[in-house]
Parts: C-alpha cells; structure tokens; sequence
C-alpha cells in the first residue's frame, strides 16, 4: 500500500515531534558529503565549478530533503501473500476501534478478576475493562458456554480461577454484536499468578487462533495486537514478534485461507522500536 501525502506527513511530523534534532543531523551529514564532493570536483577539475548562493541553495534543498525522506518512518504497510487472495496490514493504532473479528491473548486460566489475576496494563486487562466495564458476570457465562466440554485440570491457586485449560484453547466472546476470539497464550505461576510464555507456546496459541479464525470470520477481517509482547514474558524484540506473527499467518493461509484481510494492529508506543520499511521490505523480498 503505497501511503497518501496526508500520512506521509502526519507520520514525519510526529517523528518530528519526538526526535526534533534528529532530521538536522541527518540533513547535516548529507550537507556535509555533498560539500566535500563539490570541493573536490572543484580543485580536482579546474574546469568544473560550482559555487555561489544558487549552488549553496540547491545544496541545502537536497540536504533537507535528504533528511526529511531519512526521518520519515510510514505508520501502515500492507503484505500482500503470494499465490493468495490474503494481505496483512501492519499498522500503528487501536485494536478495539477496528472493525471486524478481534483476538486477544489471556492465560491458561482465562482469568477475569482485575487485579493479581489480570494486570490492568495488559491487553487482557484493557479488554475486560473497556468491554465489560472491569465485570465478570457476562465475561464468565460466556466463558461457561464456549469452555464447556474441554478438558481442564484443577490447580491451587492463590487468586484467581483454578481451571488450567490446554495452551491455543479457543472461546469467542460477543460484547453488544462485537466478536473476539480469546485464546490461551501463557501460563500463570499459580501463586504469583505471574503469566509466562516462549516461542513454542507461541506458535501453538497461534496456530490454534488461525483456526478458529477460519470457522468465525465470515469473511471479515481479523485484528491482532503484537501478539506476546505484553506480559506474557516471551522476551523477544518487537521486529522479532511481528515477524514471527507474520511467518504464523503467512504458514497458516498457505495451508488454508483464514480471510482477506488480517491486520497487525501496533501500539503506538512501539513506534520506535518497529521500521515497518524494513518488516516490508524483508517480505517482500
């Protein structure tokens, strides 16, 4: 997807916003090979010569333009999958304001108590809240209904529920005609509740989102965040989780179509970390 003018800008400007002295020193290093290239033309081929205010004017022009196309970072990218009718955005945004199917990772327990179950600051967390009002009761009887017949083990714990279901379990939950697909991605340290992952487990919880994704989406699009890179102590960088995600995807639509579109949806804070230049270009290769 090639970015509008209007995006281009707004993300230059918020590179702009956070890094102000960044795009001069871009544009100083440009400045300065293209000052020592015109020196040396000038003493090297007596006659060659550029000089005087139109020379420096063009000079400073390619400089700042130079750095403001180094500075630029795009916010949206699309990956289209060969042999397929399947493409993958990559953006920075909102999971909860993008319209489709939606999954959100929790652990082993399903857990709906905020607090020592459920960090506020997780997606989890942030779900529960911001669909359910921090509730439980709604939450939880879907949960019955979804769960009901897969084998669970019962576990002592200190908070919490005490139902361990298998890691990649799948239940989908309706919130006012909004559906999300909840799938076990960690496990949870039964006293601390403290919820940990690895790439293996990973790959498994994945594997098993694409699949319910295939019976639920109906063709709508589905929307994930930067799956394992909250608190579910994965551990890796976030160019390595979302490449990871996107091989996942990529995987999983050559064995079977899952939808037409499924979008990475970043949060913003991440911005720094991911050049979705580079994750295109790799993909694309």
């Amino acid at each position: 997807m090639t970015p509008t003018k209007k995006t281009k800008c707004r993300d230059l400007w918020r590179g702009i916003r956070r890094h102000p002295w960044r795009i001069l020193i871009y544009a100083f290093a440009s400045f300065s090979v293209l000052w020592t290239l015109i020196e040396a033309l000038n003493n090297f081929l007596p006659g060659f010569k550029i000089e005087g205010g139109y020379a420096l004017t063009i000079v400073i022009l390619v400089s700042l333009g130079y750095g403001l196309n180094r500075f630029w970072k795009p916010s949206k990218i699309e990956i289209k999958i060969a042999t397929t009718n399947t493409k993958i955005e990559v953006f920075f945004g909102d999971l909860f304001k993008q319209p489709g199917l939606r999954g959100i990772s929790v652990t082993e327990f399903f857990e709906s108590e905020l607090g020592t179950p459920v960090s506020e600051k997780s997606l989890h967390g942030l779900f529960l809240k911001r669909c359910f009002g921090g509730g439980t009761k709604d939450f939880d009887r879907q949960l019955r209904e979804e769960l009901n017949g897969i084998e669970a083990e019962d576990v002592v714990k200190s908070a919490g529920k005490n139902k361990k279901f298998p890691i990649g379990t799948t239940a989908l939950i309706d919130v006012t005609g909004v559906r999300y697909i909840v799938f076990a991605l960690a496990e949870a340290d039964p006293i601390t509740c403290k919820a940990d992952s690895d790439v293996t487990k990973m790959w498994v919880a994945m594997h098993c989102l694409w699949q319910r994704a295939r019976i639920e989406s109906g063709g709508y699009p589905l929307n994930v965040a930067l799956i394992g890179s909250g608190l579910s102590g994965i551990g890796l960088p976030s160019r390595d989780l979302l490449n990871l995600i996107i091989l996942s995807i990529i995987t999983a639509t050559k064995e079977s179509r899952i939808t037409e579109v499924i979008r990475i949806v970043l949060h913003p804070d991440r911005f720094e970390d991911v050049d979705l230049r580079d994750v295109k270009t790799y993909w694309e290769e």
